[in-house]
C-alpha cells in the first residue's frame, strides 16, 4: 500500500454490508490512519500474552502489516478483519473478525479490545454482531474460536455468546517463543446448520 487506504473490492455481496453497527459501536475495515492508534493499543505485554500473536514491542511496521493483511483477506474472500471504533468520535477501541475455511463453510471468530477499554461489554457487542454477519451475510454453518487457556475475560465473552469448549490445544507465543495451552471452542448449535 503506498499513501492512503487500499482501494476496495468492488460493491455487493458481502462488502455491500459493511461498515456493521450496534448499539455504540461501528466496526469497519482496517485504515492505514488507525497504524498509531493499533501501536498505541497493542504495545502491552499483557495484550501480547492473552492474544498470543503479537510481537512485543509491537512498533508501526507490525501495525501496517496488521493493516494489510486484513486487507488482502477481505479483497480475496478470506476473511472479514475490521476495526472497532465507538461510535461517538470514532475512537479505535479494538478489533474483531472471522476467517473463513472450508470453503466459507466455517469461521474462526476473533476479537481483541485494548486494556483501557476491558470490561465496557464492548468485545460482547462486536463479536455478537460479527457472528450475525458471519451467519447471515456469508451463510457461515459453524463459527469457533480459540483462547488462551488463562485469558478468563475472553472466556466469559465467548460463554455469554453460546460457545461450548471442544477441546484443548497448544499455540507458539509470537511474543516469547514458548507453547501455550489454548481453548478450542464452537459456537452451540451451528455444527448442525
Amino acid at each position: 500500500m503506498t499513501g492512503g487506504d487500499p482501494a476496495a473490492p468492488a460493491a455487493g455481496g458481502a462488502m455491500a454490508a459493511l461498515p456493521l453497527e450496534t448499539a455504540r459501536l461501528l466496526l469497519r475495515p482496517y485504515r492505514e490512519a488507525d497504524t498509531p492508534y493499533i501501536v498505541e493499543l497493542l504495545n502491552d505485554p499483557v495484550m501480547a500474552d492473552f492474544l498470543m500473536v503479537t510481537p512485543q514491542p509491537f512498533v508501526a511496521f507490525d501495525a501496517r502489516q496488521l493493516v494489510k493483511a486484513a486487507w488482502r483477506r477481505l479483497t480475496t474472500g478470506r476473511g472479514f478483519d475490521l476495526m472497532i471504533v465507538s461510535k461517538d468520535g470514532e475512537r479505535p477501541l479494538g478489533g474483531v473478525g472471522v476467517g473463513l475455511h472450508d470453503e466459507g463453510a466455517r469461521a474462526e471468530l476473533g476479537f481483541w479490545i485494548g486494556r483501557g477499554d476491558w470490561g465496557q461489554g464492548y468485545a460482547t457487542e462486536a463479536a455478537s454482531r460479527m457472528i450475525e454477519f458471519a451467519r447471515d451475510s456469508l451463510g457461515v454453518a459453524r463459527i469457533t474460536a480459540t483462547a488462551a487457556a488463562g485469558n478468563a475475560a475472553s472466556r466469559r465473552v465467548l460463554d455469554k455468546l453460546g460457545f461450548v469448549e471442544t477441546g484443548r490445544g497448544e499455540r507458539k507465543v509470537a511474543s516469547t517463543g514458548e507453547m501455550r495451552p489454548v481453548l478450542l471452542l464452537e459456537l452451540a448449535g451451528t455444527r448442525d446448520r
